[in-house]
Parts: structure tokens; C-alpha cells; sequence
């Protein structure tokens, strides 16, 4: 199969924050009409995390944030009211970043949960596949492998 069959599908679910490879903080705090959020992230030395999308959810709003810094990009989705905020690449050189935005006046718990996706080329585990032996015998096939971490349920709340 030129597609590739997944073989090994590995979970691992953990309240030790220690392991969690890309922690977010967020603080909204109100002032007169506005709202205004910080957002950090700061990532573990363990792993390169690739197409990191952190979505916040926004209060219903007729305009997009005012956006006044960014490490990375953003782009706001007004039909589900969502802040996306993307890195391409977080590694040793921006292991920490952050995002600051203003919205219209806001309970604080408008702005969560916080759902986050992104990609690793390496496991925590560390998993190899040495050979491949066919079921009914016969010399092993020709092979490859690729190793990906993918988020599945990555939340903050």
C-alpha cells in the first residue's frame, strides 16, 4: 500500500505538567469598555513543534481584534468567532512568545478553552521499527517509517 498503514499509535495522557511539551498562560483583564488578553506560550526543550495553532475562542464581535503584537501570525474567523494564533516552527530559538490583543469589554471566561494543535517529529517514547516480518512467511518486505506526534485533545481551560 503506497499510502502507508498506521502500525503503532501510541497515548499518553498526564496531570504531571513537567511533561507537557507547550504550556499557554492567558490573563484577560477589563478596563472601562475594553478587554485586554495576553497570551504566552513557552514550549518544552524536549521537541520542534511544527504548525502550531493556538484558537481562542472570542466573544460575539462585529470587528476583528485589534492585534497589538505577535510573535507569528494571526487571522481572526468571524463566522465561528475565533482568534487563530500560528507558528510554523517553535524551537530552542522561540522556545516563548506571546500575543496581546484588544476586544469590546468581555467576561474573562469568554476567552476559554483554549485549543491547541501542532506536530512534533519525535515522541516522547523514542519508538523505532527495526524490521518488518510478513505473516506467512517469506523474506521480510522493504519498509519505512515515519515518527509523528500529533495533538488529538490539547486544551487549556
Amino acid at each position: 500500500d503506497a499510502l502507508g498503514v498506521g502500525l503503532v499509535k501510541w497515548r499518553m495522557q498526564s496531570a504531571d505538567e513537567t511533561l507537557v511539551p507547550l504550556s499557554i498562560n492567558c490573563w484577560p483583564s477589563v478596563s472601562g469598555g475594553e478587554t485586554y488578553v495576553n497570551i504566552e506560550y513557552e514550549a518544552s526543550k524536549m521537541f520542534d513543534l511544527q504548525n502550531v495553532v493556538i484558537s481562542m475562542p472570542l466573544p460575539a464581535i462585529r470587528d476583528p481584534p485589534t492585534v497589538n503584537q505577535v510573535d507569528g501570525d494571526w487571522r481572526y474567523d468571524s463566522r465561528r468567532s475565533v482568534l487563530e494564533w500560528t507558528i510554523l516552527l517553535i524551537d530552542n530559538s522561540n522556545s516563548s512568545g506571546s500575543m496581546e490583543f484588544v476586544v469590546p469589554k468581555a467576561d474573562p471566561s469568554a476567552f476559554f478553552p483554549i485549543d491547541v494543535r501542532f506536530t512534533a517529529a519525535r515522541t516522547f517514547c523514542d519508538i523505532k521499527v527495526v524490521s518488518v516480518l510478513p505473516l506467512k512467511g517469506g523474506p521480510p518486505p522493504k519498509f519505512a517509517y515515519r515518527t509523528q506526534m500529533v495533538t488529538e485533545n490539547y486544551q487549556v481551560v
